[in-house]
């Protein structure tokens, strides 16, 4: 078949129906270089006195902006802003977080921005105060003969690192999160992990004890154990404001660092039972649209044994300034055309470009790399055996060039994550590769033997039951971390991202049918408001045990935001016009969709709904 001067090609694979080849319209010429310097696109600009996610998902609005450099200061506005709001006769609502803060969901923001009601608290519009930590980041003491370190909770796991080696220090072993940006605050109010199959895994596990300010203001101190740590770990600032942190680090150490690289899925869940019988510290990334697993595994190494010089954790998509330019506008295209009617889809083989991208930069990234000849270029020489110091190869710093941080790639990232039982792990896997038969490419249309999901991975990560009472594995026996993270273009406004009817389907099927626990480090509002599989029940106990501890430290829910107060209610979330475009819901009807999609079951699981194309060439 041929037009506008080149062929296109079938497969018989594609399910083409020969009586109507092009259901969404014949292709039209498109260059998606010419059309980005056509229609450029520039982040919105930051209202006044709001604050906004990383990945420019969330906006959260405020009546002011408090910005404290200590437990003191903090303490005394708290005192005032009580104060202030019973003077005015007005509910006071609080939220402690920072400029950019690294999540989609809008738990750092008092008011859900998703709604459409006004946000009131019985009845009255309160007085909404956002508490911008980014000046708490120093180093307050170090206790050498402990191997022990009080610092500030704001401080980022990049300064955690480097203070860490000034002191002859380390973290323990694979019990942080992989991007350097992070917080202390941040990674321990959502309990978010590194990976320990029944060992230490997050920094719930080898705290001290933790500095916090109430809603009125009292300074309180807990140690790890008590009740108060219990709500404190993974509870998402309810309790109250965390301010400073004493941390349990161990001698300076080195980890040896080796990969099972790129390997067949066929065996994938087996495979992961026999790499667990080596080392507990093992991530796994998987993209079974091109059927292949990467693992990456570490372990005690020797004192002795020689590190390799500028080794260091590398594992997150970068994009240097001539990768950005040119991938960015090749990204929002292919994003932009979600029914295949321009011709730069069957120019560039279908899908053939995201699957090589998937292999090499996604399932196909080392965990470390070295300097080499092209470090200059963004390229820096992979290393998928060595030693290294732990410090070094436990997470990224990628600054500007992070795949979700780079303004010339015009990325952002789609991360939904959940924990659940690891004994239901092998068949959530064959789900997974039941959906992506199904609803990826068992959909009629051209290239659809070809297509795949977004740059990005699915992720396995391990751990052990928290002693948190709402983190996201509280309760679970030995949890396994199920994360989807994927990489979109932010600049295709109304336009859900490519083939975002799996990630769908994904969420629901792991927040349903696996109960699985969405991790309040990631995720979307709906995952935390699905009428059908409520969170707080999923708690049981615990969840019980949070409110109590609510009720003795803030009985006028000031820190409680919006959204965790319809969870706790078990109230759904709200549907309205096109809300999968924010994904604030799952659809019910077609109004629900973005225009031209429509609300349709799954192939593989028709017990959840999702956005599809009407029609799609």
């Amino acid at each position: 078949m041929t037009g506008h001067g080149f062929s296109f090609q079938t497969n018989d694979k594609d399910g083409i129906d020969p009586s109507n080849p092009f259901p969404a319209g014949i292709p039209r010429l498109d260059n998606p270089f010419l059309d980005n310097l056509k229609d450029p696109w520039a982040e919105p600009e930051l209202p006044q006195n709001a604050y906004r996610g990383l990945y420019g998902h969330t906006t959260c609005s405020t009546d002011e902006l408090v910005r404290p450099e200590s437990t003191e200061q903090l303490a005394a506005a708290v005192k005032d802003l009580r104060a202030r709001a019973q003077q005015q006769g007005r509910p006071l609502k609080m939220r402690a977080t920072r400029p950019q803060f690294a999540t989609m969901h809008s738990m750092p923001c008092a008011e859900q921005p998703t709604l459409l009601s006004p946000f009131e608290v019985q009845g009255k519009k309160p007085i909404v105060v956002g508490i911008m930590m980014d000046k708490m980041t120093k180093v307050l003491s170090v206790d050498s003969a402990k191997k022990q370190m009080r610092v500030q909770a704001q401080m980022t796991l990049k300064e955690l690192y480097a203070a860490a080696d000034a002191a002859d220090m380390s973290t323990p072993r694979s019990a942080l999160p992989w991007w350097q940006g992070l917080t202390l605050a941040g990674v321990f109010a959502t309990s978010s992990h590194g990976t320990g199959n029944n060992v230490t895994s997050m920094i719930c596990d080898w705290f001290v004890d933790v500095t916090w300010v109430d809603a009125r203001g009292e300074v309180h101190t807990s140690a790890k154990g008590s009740e108060e740590a219990h709500a404190l770990c993974g509870g998402l600032g309810l309790l109250g404001t965390l301010t400073e942190f004493t941390l349990q680090l161990t001698e300076t150490s080195k980890t040896h660092f080796f990969t099972a690289y790129l390997k067949d899925d066929d065996n994938l869940a087996d495979d992961i039972e026999k790499l667990l019988k080596i080392t507990p510290h093992i991530v796994v990334m998987w993209r079974p649209d091109v059927k292949k697993y990467t693992a990456h595994m570490q372990e005690p190494a020797p004192a002795h044994a020689p590190a390799i010089p500028g080794a260091v954790c590398n594992v997150i998509p970068q994009a240097a300034a001539i990768q950005a330019t040119m991938g960015g506008p090749l990204l929002r295209a292919w994003q932009k055309d979600p029914f295949n009617q321009g011709t730069y889809y069957y120019q560039t083989g279908f899908d053939t470009v995201a699957c090589t991208l998937a292999r090499v930069s996604a399932v196909g990234a080392p965990w470390v790399t070295k300097p080499g000849p092209g470090s200059a270029l963004g390229m820096p020489t992979p290393v998928l055996e060595g030693v290294a110091l732990t410090n070094h190869v436990t997470s990224t710093e990628c600054g500007d060039q992070c795949a979700f941080t780079s303004k010339a790639l015009m990325a952002t990232a789609l991360d939904v994550e959940f924990a659940f039982e690891r004994a239901r792990l092998k068949e959530w896997i064959a789900d997974i590769k039941l959906l992506i038969k199904k609803d990826l490419r068992g959909i009629p249309g051209w290239g659809a033997h070809t297509r795949c999901l977004l740059p990005g991975y699915y992720v396995m990560r391990f751990g052990r039951t928290p002693e948190s009472y709402i983190g996201n594995a509280a309760g679970l026996k030995e949890p396994v971390y199920t994360q989807q993270q994927m990489l979109a273009s932010k600049a295709t406004p109304g336009v859900p991202t490519r083939y975002e009817w799996v990630q769908e389907a994904y969420e629901q099927l792991t927040l349903c049918k696996y109960d699985g626990r969405p991790h309040t480090g990631k995720n979307w509002d709906r995952t935390f408001t699905n009428p059908r599989c409520p969170v707080a029940a999923k708690l049981g106990e615990n969840f019980k045990k949070m409110v109590a501890m609510q009720d003795k430290y803030d009985p006028e829910r000031v820190y409680e935001p919006e959204l965790w107060s319809r969870l706790a209610a078990g109230q759904g979330y709200a549907l309205k016009p096109k809300c999968q475009l924010d994904r604030s819901c799952y659809c019910e009807a077609d109004e629900h969709c973005a225009d031209g999609f429509g609300c349709m079951p799954s192939l593989g699981f028709p017990e959840y709904k999702t956005c599809r194309p009407k029609a799609m060439n």
